[in-house]
């Protein structure tokens, strides 16, 4: 009995793996092909136009990235900037235990966070999106080229009564370009990725960012998932071909390697 199971098995398994061309007689293989025997465009028509579900997890991902990364363009470069120039004793020491904060892995992170969140009231997107504008690596970046400015320069500013604030809004920051360019893009395709954050904190399906929504169709339709991650990764597409000259320089003013 235990053999003739076996021997219907191992021909449900034959005729599967034939029916997908991955058995002819004793060799095993996949048959690919460049281009896909019918060529259409029904899930995007699908995504676009008949279920525009799709379209609000895509939307979930902008109201997500977007404050994160202009939260950081705004405050990396401030911090930075008092870093440099602040007059304190350790302040080495601090930037450093700063710093630190990159050495973590993000996960190690999630377990304060999500109890400083819960004791502040923050829930679904403040909590995601207050922790990531205050990140580390955007201060380290641009702090690593603000130490290639002549001192000389903004020291002479000052003494003709130039304050900080005009400092830093018509010398510092007009230099910054590359540095800012940089992080723009590397801070989106970090926050447009995001994935275990949204998990922890938010509890609505709906709310839910595409890159997390995503996982649940990698069972599915395959052509539809192919859609699917065509339209969410189109955005930061976009940016990395109009930042990458940027991106190459502002990461090698930095000294970063």
């Amino acid at each position: 009995m235990g053999s003739m199971e076996a021997e219907a098995r191992y021909t449900n398994i034959v005729t599967i793996y034939n029916s997908f061309g991955l058995i002819d007689g004793n060799m095993h293989y996949v048959e690919m092909t460049f281009l896909p025997d019918v060529l259409t465009l029904s899930a995007y028509e699908e995504i676009l136009l008949r279920n525009p579900t799709y379209l609000r997890f895509l939307w979930n991902s902008i109201i997500l990235t977007v404050p994160i990364v202009l939260g950081q363009l705004v405050i990396a470069p401030l911090c930075a900037y008092g870093f440099e120039r602040m007059k304190f004793r350790h302040k080495e020491k601090l930037f450093f235990a700063y710093i630190l904060t990159m050495l973590l892995p993000m996960q190690a992170l999630l377990v304060p966070h999500f109890i400083v969140a819960n004791f502040l009231g923050f829930n679904d997107y403040l909590a995601i999106i207050l922790p990531a504008i205050f990140g580390s690596f955007g201060v380290f970046l641009i702090r690593q080229q603000m130490k290639g400015f002549q001192k000389e320069m903004l020291s002479a500013a000052s003494v003709d009564g130039a304050n900080e604030l005009q400092i830093f809004y018509k010398i510092v920051l007009p230099n910054l370009k590359p540095a800012m360019t940089a992080l723009f893009v590397l801070a989106f395709s970090e926050a447009w990725n995001i994935v275990d954050q949204a998990v922890v904190f938010i509890n609505d399906e709906r709310l839910m960012p595409m890159s997390v929504h995503l996982s649940s169709h990698l069972t599915g339709n395959i052509g539809f998932v192919f859609a699917l991650s065509t339209l969410f990764m189109i955005p930061a597409l976009i940016i990395f071909i109009y930042g990458q000259d940027s991106l190459s320089t502002g990461i090698g003013y930095t000294g970063i390697r």
